[in-house]
């Protein structure tokens, strides 16, 4: 437990509760799937009240600890942007169902402060980093039992997945690439949590390798060489050696530079054909934006005229606009054509907060976290994501992917608060010690080594 937040607990069984909850809602995360495919509507009204129950209770556990500087920060971002984005609701084509989307997502942002405040203990994070490893095997299990069930012990090909996948949604109403998505960003989430081991990282081989070849999809693939790449610019660039700075920009410009030309060679039907369709969802999102650019046509709006906007009859998009989380496939293009400019700048001011963070424990030296490489993959990797589909931090506030993101922004700034927790900690050891002088590094209760001033 962390040391800061020992004196939270007035009885041992507070923590055993903290603990068993941290490890009950990434497992509710994880079954949803196993419901789903069975009752549709049961998953989805089962999975809200449970997880916010969970996180209200374990919140309950942390009254006494004081709110800190990340919280307060994070809990204003959300606040600004529930209250901004009412705007857009009530100015909606359809105002009722626009509220009842917008409720969805204030219920999400509640429980990411719930949560985020009960990953301060240094505990309540392990179990919770557990459960969301056992949440990402499942994930895995469900998808290879589908995959034996519906094709057979064969060897994977793009074309079979992409029968797995059509039939899966058609017969076994369960769509792949969601829970796919589920179970990758369960592991990354739990990675940010846990010490790194080696049965983790082949976990980890294992996980992305199913969710990627097994989901008949490129995307998946697509995103995690993005994100890959990305990091690995990200660590270029604040690198202290000239060489690596200078090939990392040259490789930027490059890409930017490919990124145009593209732009202006490639046709419509090309880039429809190599989006899997996404493009012609993005014209129509696009197209809708520039009709009412201040205020959108409100939540879930894409319903009403979707599949009639489409250019062209397009098996596979029409296939995808009908689809429960299909939409306009794209976060960042939903939200324009659904709540246009005014919702548009709260929500990325949480998207570039969110950047900013795990930007932050990447790089920048702390006392109570190693993993902040996990934490900018992670937050690269939904971002990345959110420009070709939609569930996430803007989605549909009703399945595992959306719960997660939220998870994973509480993850980000209760380090942050951890942090903060230490040094409180560490100041008041530093006056019952006296004779420790600021900056010095020497063995502070419990036999361990703690840096005592602030962090460089």
């Amino acid at each position: 437990m962390s040391p800061a937040l020992s004196y939270s607990y007035s009885r041992p069984g507070a923590a055993i509760l903290s603990r068993g909850l941290a490890l009950l809602v990434p497992l509710l995360l994880g079954v949803y799937w196993f419901i789903y495919q069975a009752d549709t509507d049961l998953a989805i009204r089962f999975l809200r009240p449970a997880i916010l129950f969970a996180a209200l209770l374990a919140a309950l556990v942390w009254t006494r600890p004081a709110l800190t500087h990340a919280e307060l920060t994070l809990g204003r971002i959300l606040a600004a942007m529930c209250v901004v984005l009412l705007v857009p609701s009530l100015a909606a084509t359809s105002p009722s169902r626009a509220l009842a989307d917008w409720l969805k997502m204030a219920f999400l942002c509640v429980i990411a402060l719930l949560i985020c405040r009960a990953l301060r203990d240094q505990g309540t994070a392990r179990a919770f980093g557990r459960g969301l490893i056992v949440a990402s095997i499942l994930g895995v299990i469900l998808i290879v039992y589908f995959y034996i069930t519906l094709v057979g012990l064969t060897l994977p090909t793009y074309q079979s997945a992409r029968i797995l996948k059509a039939t899966a949604l058609l017969h076994a109403n369960l769509p792949l690439n969601a829970a796919a998505f589920s179970c990758v960003y369960a592991y990354v989430c739990g990675m940010c949590l846990l010490p790194p081991r080696r049965a983790l990282w082949w976990l980890g081989v294992l996980v992305f390798t199913v969710s990627t070849v097994l989901t008949g999809s490129r995307a998946p693939v697509a995103i995690l060489l993005a994100s890959a790449l990305a990091l690995g610019l990200a660590n270029g660039l604040v690198s202290r050696h000239f060489p690596t700075q200078f090939f990392t920009w040259l490789a930027i410009f490059s890409l930017v530079a490919a990124l145009i030309i593209a732009t202006q060679v490639v046709t419509f039907a090309q880039m429809s054909k190599a989006t899997e369709g996404r493009w012609d969802l993005w014209s129509v999102a696009w197209q809708k934006f520039t009709e009412r650019p201040l205020f959108g046509y409100g939540f879930d709006s894409w319903r009403d005229d979707l599949v009639s906007r489409l250019p062209g009859e397009y098996r596979l998009t029409s296939y995808d606009a009908i689809n429960l989380a299909g939409g306009y496939h794209s976060e960042y293009l939903t939200l324009l054509a659904e709540q246009g400019l005014v919702g548009l700048f709260p929500v990325i001011a949480l998207f570039v907060f969110l950047l900013h963070s795990s930007w932050r424990l990447a790089f920048e030296r702390t006392a109570t976290w190693r993993n902040g490489q996990w934490a900018l993959f992670g937050c690269i990797f939904l971002l990345l994501r959110a420009g070709v589909e939609a569930p996430g931090l803007f989605g549909y506030g009703q399945e595992p992917a959306d719960y997660l993101a939220f998870i994973f922004l509480a993850i980000v700034v209760s380090r942050f608060s951890a942090e903060e927790d230490f040094w409180k900690w560490a100041q008041s050891q530093q006056q019952k010690y006296s004779d420790v002088p600021d900056r010095w590094v020497g063995r502070i209760g419990r036999g361990r080594r703690y840096a005592v001033g602030p962090v460089a």
